[in-house]
């Protein structure tokens, strides 16, 4: 069934670009300008840049990390490639960009839908510092597949509703997280949001990240710990976005999450309340 449901993934990526190009069909867009040659500007931009950030991934690991890395995104067609910092930076101003590979299914002034596919790069409990964890199984990376709802509540308030799906059968299970957002323009290049957010997850997902086995409970004393489905976190974060000129990019933000529930209770829960905070800078050709 998973198997299908990632076929099914891949076909509305497919079928929501030949949909489009069907529409699209007549030869110029509103400027007057012909529909191929705006898909190939489209397929020219990028952007490329850094940043840093401190938090403790996964929620409810006791180490804070400090990390460094690059950001990206560009585009080719109607599909869109981004790595997850770059996610509000290459349309600054404009659009969004969902991590990973993503393609547009529909949008309307108050309403979009995307769907995208991202990689879970998943856990190995033998890298965490202690060392009761060393017995407990790999969580195994997989690939998810992702159905984002966009709903423009008012000029400033937004909402947001994803479905994560494991498309390889790896016990990733299903996530669905919605957010609210608020929007505060400071200028026309730079704004700030306050965003607050909850997610929920079915048994699988949570019993992949906070539950224990038998097996695990043997190899590492830990007691055996059973989960099922349910609400699992609460979020809040502040970020600030802005387009120092027609090139560069940057952001600033802070973010806290909170455990809930049967998730906060595990055994793997060794900090309930994690904290987080990043910056980054990036260069983009238009």
């Amino acid at each position: 069934m998973k198997q299908a449901l990632a076929g099914a993934v891949l076909s509305l990526i497919a079928a929501a670009g030949l949909a489009q190009d069907g529409a699209d069909a007549p030869a110029q867009d509103r400027t007057g300008a012909p529909r191929d040659e705006v898909a190939l500007q489209a397929s020219r931009d990028y952007l490329v840049g850094a940043a840093i950030g401190s938090s403790a991934n996964p929620l409810g690991t006791a180490e804070q990390k400090l990390s460094f890395g690059g950001i990206w995104a560009f585009q080719l067609g109607r599909l869109r490639f981004a790595s997850s910092g770059a996610s509000a930076l290459l349309n600054q101003g404009r659009d969004t960009v969902d991590s990973g590979v993503s393609t547009q299914l529909a949008r309307s002034d108050r309403v979009s839908l995307n769907t995208s596919l991202a990689i879970d790069d998943g856990r190995d409990w033998r890298d965490e510092k202690d060392p009761r964890f060393h017995g407990l199984g790999k969580v195994r990376a997989t690939v998810r597949g992702r159905l984002t709802l966009g709903l423009s509540l008012s000029e400033r308030w937004s909402l947001t509703s994803r479905a994560s799906q494991d498309l390889l059968g790896r016990d990733g299970g299903l996530r669905l997280d919605t957010g609210l957002n608020y929007r505060h323009r400071i200028s026309r290049d730079t704004h700030w949001d306050l965003s607050f957010g909850a997610g929920w997850a079915n048994g699988s997902f949570r019993q992949t990240h906070y539950g224990i086995s038998p097996e695990g409970a043997a190899a590492t004393g830990l007691p055996a710990y059973a989960i099922g489905s349910g609400w699992d976190s609460l979020s809040m974060g502040w970020r600030i976005t802005s387009a120092l000129n027609r090139h560069w990019v940057g952001y600033a933000g802070l973010g806290m999450a909170q455990l809930q529930g049967a998730a906060r209770r595990s055994p793997l829960a060794t900090r309930p309340t994690t904290y987080s905070a990043g910056v980054g800078l990036a260069y983009r050709n238009r």
